[in-house]
């Protein structure tokens, strides 16, 4: 079986890749979209789960292949890149942050189908479960710091936003990848390609995962989920497609499908405070980042006096510093990209600058929102 990509042109299955594909579980992405609210930016941006699974499982195949793997390694890493976001709930990253305070993970779900779907496939699926969350000495392929997954969802997210800030050499990465020593890592040759990489990924993350726009939208589409999920079961909303999710969110009534209702037609909240590190610390920043965004949002209601559904508290979300830790292969061994480049560190201090903590409110009251927010806020970080 082939089906044509528009990245990467006609891509080839295998049966057993065939019937995973054609399984529910799967066929459900292509109703789940890849970036959630973002087409309200980008109209382009309607892209599906579906396809960025093809491109995946694609991708780590090439560079199971570049390696030299045996042949079952290179259909482990293909199906594991496959099902590797099948537990991705509607609108996917939004959900999973509401998944997230019930204590699950898109991860757990994804291993979830990947046993469901065992008789389908005849490789091993602990090694597959395990392979979903970087597992095992070639898990790294689909989820490590340079992986299968960040290079296609970083061309396809730019290719259907109409951005040109994705565009990284993909080519030469997957070409000059390595299993040394049962370590992922690639040639010193690769270095200017993996910078490339990095630099197409701080690029998106500031012109389109973080624009102010589609994180309004998006915070409110979050608490419309939440609402949904505590009428109806976590378990249920994270196994709903995204048009399962909206006709039910359309049917409720009080503050989820008012919320829900304004945020799909654009109707969204604004500003009232954002905080950065040109106004708090570092470390204010990354005390910031733990709190409960709920409880936040009621102390700021009842201080503006204002409804608790009209402020809606978007934490910071902090570098990572994950990227620095790709592994390159030099003449004694292997290290880290950090120690032979410094853009990691760069970009990792660039992150910073996008760390903010947002409180949203309706226009006609953020000046309330905005006073009531500084006075929490203060109290919070002096505690």
């Amino acid at each position: 079986m082939s089906v044509r990509d528009p990245l990467y042109g006609y891509l080839e299955l295998s049966d057993e890749e065939k019937a995973v594909l054609d399984s529910p579980q799967m066929q459900r992405l292509r109703r789940v979209r890849q970036t959630s609210l973002s087409s309200l930016v980008y109209p382009g941006a309607t892209h599906s789960r579906f396809t960025h699974s093809l491109g995946v499982m694609h991708i780590a195949g090439r560079i199971a292949e570049s390696m030299g793997l045996e042949e079952r390694e290179v259909r482990e890493v293909r199906l594991a890149g496959l099902m590797h976001d099948s537990g991705h709930g509607p609108f996917s990253h939004t959900s999973e942050k509401v998944a997230e305070t019930h204590g699950i993970s898109h991860e757990d779900l994804s291993k979830q189908v990947i046993d469901e779907l065992s008789d389908r496939y005849s490789v091993d699926a602990d090694r597959l479960k395990r392979m979903v969350e970087g597992g095992t000495d070639i898990g790294p392929v689909v989820a490590g710091e340079v992986d299968a997954d960040r290079m296609d969802y970083l061309r396809r997210d730019a290719h259907n936003s109409g951005l040109e800030y994705g565009k990284m050499d993909y080519s030469t990465v997957i070409r000059l990848a390595e299993h040394h020593n049962g370590v992922v890592c690639f040639d010193r040759k690769a270095v200017q390609s993996l910078e490339s990489l990095l630099m197409a990924r701080f690029h998106m993350i500031r012109s389109f995962y973080t624009h102010h726009t589609s994180r309004i939208a998006q915070s409110m589409l979050e608490r419309a989920l939440r609402e949904l999920a505590d009428s109806v079961g976590i378990n249920q909303l994270m196994s709903m497609d995204d048009h399962q999710a909206h006709s039910r969110l359309m049917s409720m009534e009080g503050e989820a499908a008012n919320l829900y209702r304004k945020a799909v037609n654009r109707k969204l909240y604004k500003r009232a405070l954002v905080l950065d590190e040109s106004d708090v610390t570092r470390d204010d920043l990354t005390q910031l980042s733990t709190v409960d965004e709920h409880a936040i949002e009621n102390e700021i209601s009842e201080r503006a006096g204002v409804e608790p559904g009209s402020v809606l508290v978007e934490s910071p979300t902090l570098p990572m510093g994950s990227q620095s830790g790709a592994r390159v292969l030099t003449d004694t061994g292997t290290t880290q990209l950090s120690e032979l480049s410094p853009i990691p560190e760069a970009l990792e201090q660039a992150e910073w600058r996008l760390a903010e903590m947002n409180i949203y409110a309706p226009e006609n009251l953020r000046d309330r929102v905005r006073d009531a927010s500084r006075d929490v806020l203060r109290e919070t970080v002096d505690a």
